[in-house]
């Protein structure tokens, strides 16, 4: 759309949306109620296991547990895919990587950037909410692969990128939110205290033992330990750097419960759809693996959900198996009647559609390594018929487990149970091709001096 085209349509979209909130105002949430604000919240790199409202024993999570007891707690949430880009642009959009195409693609060895960016044809929930005169802004941390390169801020008009932890995260939202308290608004907020490096704050009474402070050496020795794929997994080791994962959750927590008080102070929390979502879990030598985007093991699929909608103040569980694509309808519900179109722009619903998560060979550091960059030359597909889990591989290294059985996935049963796991495959193939492929690849300039230093700050290049 032409950029003043379009500047003169969202000024004339911007006046009808405040003259109608403003003929609304103080009716009940019928037909013509006022449509909610909108919060989301990602918690970069947070398991949902390691938090206290899906039954983690440590204390890392008090305010997001506060939170879960008024609002909606989904216990079976998963991602699309197990790192950032993919799974933003499903929460965004509606579609899984396979639908979006924003996901990593196979490159000649040598090749830094195999990522491509969601194609700017896809609609976003933000240029929705944009086009009905919401007032759209991000604040995000993970300045590596939350940048304007991948075009993931389609639709907001305001998208602030710094790599912060949580407390100054939170300071620039509050002056945002402070600039359009006469609009309604939809916000993005991202936190990246649980991705390396970890937020280390010292968290009295999270761990038993100190925890070490230092700018990710402990989890680079890890790494280089487990990721061969052979060998004991450190169990000392893999046990410190969890100390200082909860203690980064700690410490993230602390900023969502400055942020929902910060709501409620200023009278917008009752009229707002809160979630409270992550983008991926982390590996801490789980499969032989440390850290995320590498493959669609429970560790980094499974990703909180709690749902606080507008004047809800009793909590809920819900037990469905739901994922990323997900979100924007869950959204949507607590709108009124009249946004039934909108809704109908994102089709998927807990339960209307198959759950995958997919991994298209992960970023390049690993890929082309020489010790272990063998273990990642695949494309892998998760898909759920609980309690089963099938995972359809590219190398032929197809796994099935059942998850109460076998939470951990440590018993294969793709060589025991092969009538569920053919019913399962057919299914994915069913579910494939009922769905538009996207092949779209977007021209991308190279990475710039800058846009290397933050990926390699955050793991993804090698020295």
């Amino acid at each position: 759309m032409n950029g003043m085209l379009r500047s003169i349509i969202h000024s004339f979209v911007l006046l009808s949306a405040i003259t109608t909130a403003l003929s609304v105002a103080g009716c009940s949430r019928g037909g013509d109620a006022v449509p909610p604000n909108v919060v989301i919240i990602t918690l970069d790199t947070v398991r949902s296991d390691h938090l206290g409202c899906y039954g983690y024993p440590r204390p890392t999570s008090p305010h997001i547990d506060a939170l879960a007891d008024v609002a909606t707690l989904f216990t079976r949430s998963l991602v699309t895919s197990p790192w950032t880009v993919p799974t933003h642009a499903s929460m965004f959009t509606g579609k899984f990587s396979f639908e979006h195409g924003a996901h990593a693609f196979e490159v000649p060895e040598g090749t830094v950037n195999n990522v491509n960016p969601l194609p700017k044809s896809e609609l976003t929930i933000a240029e929705v909410l944009w086009e009905h005169g919401y007032a759209t802004g991000a604040v995000v941390a993970n300045e590596a692969f939350l940048s304007q390169r991948w075009q993931l801020n389609q639709g907001f008009e305001t998208y602030v990128v710094r790599r912060t932890y949580a407390p100054e995260v939170n300071r620039r939202v509050f002056r945002w939110l402070d600039a359009v308290k006469d609009r309604p608004f939809f916000l993005f907020i991202n936190y990246i205290d649980a991705h390396r490096p970890y937020n280390t704050r010292p968290r009295p009474g999270v761990t038993k033992r100190a925890v070490v402070q230092d700018e990710g050496e402990l989890l680079d020795s890890l790494y280089h330990a487990v990721m061969p794929g052979t060998g004991d997994i450190p169990v000392d080791l893999a046990n410190k750097v969890t100390d200082q994962y909860d203690t980064a959750i700690a410490n993230v927590d602390d900023a969502v419960g400055e942020l929902i008080e910060r709501l409620r102070r200023s009278g917008v929390y009752e009229n707002t759809v809160v979630v409270v979502t992550s983008d991926h879990g982390e590996f801490l030598g789980e499969h032989h693996l440390v850290e995320h985007s590498k493959d669609v093991y429970q560790e980094v699929l499974t990703a909180p959900l709690i749902i606080k909608a507008p004047g809800q103040s009793n909590g809920l569980v819900d037990n469905r198996i739901v994922t990323s694509t997900d979100i924007p309808g869950l959204i949507l519900n607590h709108f009124p009647p009249q946004w039934v179109d909108e809704l109908a722009k994102f089709r998927d619903a807990p339960g209307n559609h198959e759950v995958i998560a997919e991994i298209y060979y992960t970023r390049t550091k690993d890929l082309f390594s020489p010790k272990w960059g063998h273990r990642f030359n695949r494309i892998r597909t998760a898909l759920f018929d609980w309690p089963y889990k099938l995972i359809s591989s590219s190398d032929g290294q197809n796994e099935l487990y059942h998850l109460e059985r076998d939470p951990s996935e440590s018993s294969n049963l793709i060589d025991s149970e092969t009538v569920v796991a053919a019913r399962l495959a057919t299914r994915l193939q069913e579910f494939f091709a009922s769905r538009m492929r996207s092949d779209e690849r977007v021209d991308q300039p190279p990475l710039s001096e800058e846009e290397l230093k933050r990926l390699r700050s955050l793991g993804y290049v090698g020295q």
